[in-house]
């Protein structure tokens, strides 16, 4: 079936962490397609164009824009460290017509066991090889300030849907994925970032494909209630304050 979307204690937490901060570090080479990689792409001059819904809340009032991301692969270069990638420069525009401007840059490199993605000075396992289904991980592995909240529950990543269809639609167009992967948010009341309960709900899903890279991200993050309230609760469907950022592929090419 085809989904559619519109617009512990210290030893055992540094034990995963330092085992994949080691094997993402063991060799410099490019994973071969068998593992997964061919769901991110890595070519310089390719290019990603998203159409983007931004949705904001603030004491019960909504508040929607659209625009559009471009993200493109200028170079291929060496982090800070060292680690061989690809630096990719993210630039927004609000209307079609409108020129672009440089908005963000970013810096990917793979490995042998992970996808990883630097941005504003942190690290991420963005996708883990080889792909399996219902594979999960801890995305913030390099970052331990971020990993240290993840004490409850160090897999904070999954996989799920692997080499499923997929279609996503945006400005009246539907565009068509026969295999993708999905990487999903692992709900964790005990934690900050995927508390999904009466009062807070947090989720993230992105969706890959094969031979294109990232087609779908949704993220959100809302409250229910004002802080100093506890009576309110979700089936009240009102959203205290929160934001909800949808991108969808429009259009990739190689320039």
């Amino acid at each position: 079936m085809i989904r559619r979307y519109s617009f512990p204690n210290l030893l055992t937490w540094l034990a995963p962490v330092l085992a994949l901060a080691v094997a993402g570090c063991q060799t410099d080479s490019v994973p071969g397609p068998q593992s997964g990689a061919d769901y991110f792409p890595l070519e310089v001059g390719r290019y990603r164009i998203y159409a983007v819904s931004d949705t904001l809340w603030t004491n019960f009032q909504r508040t929607a824009t659209s625009y559009q991301f471009r993200e493109m692969i200028t170079d291929r270069i060496n982090d800070a460290t060292g680690q061989p990638g690809y630096r990719i420069v993210r630039a927004k525009r609000m209307l079609p017509t409108d020129l672009w401007r440089d908005d963000s840059v970013m810096f990917v490199a793979a490995t042998d066991n992970a996808l990883l993605l630097t941005r504003n000075n942190r690290r991420s396992v963005e996708l883990v090889f080889p792909v399996q289904p219902d594979r999960s991980w801890n995305m913030y592995a390099f970052s331990l300030v971020d990993t240290a909240l993840y004490t409850m529950n160090l897999d904070n990543r999954r996989y799920q849907d692997v080499a499923q269809p997929f279609a996503a639609s945006a400005g009246g167009k539907t565009y068509r994925y026969d295999q993708t992967l999905t990487t999903a948010l692992v709900v964790n009341n005990n934690n900050a970032y995927g508390a999904d309960d009466d009062y807070y709900r947090s989720t993230y899903e992105q969706v890959y494909a094969k031979g294109v890279g990232p087609v779908y991200r949704a993220r959100r993050r809302f409250s229910y209630c004002p802080e100093q309230v506890g009576s309110c609760k979700r089936s009240n469907t009102r959203i205290y304050k929160g934001r909800t950022l949808v991108e969808v592929l429009i259009e990739q090419g190689k320039m």
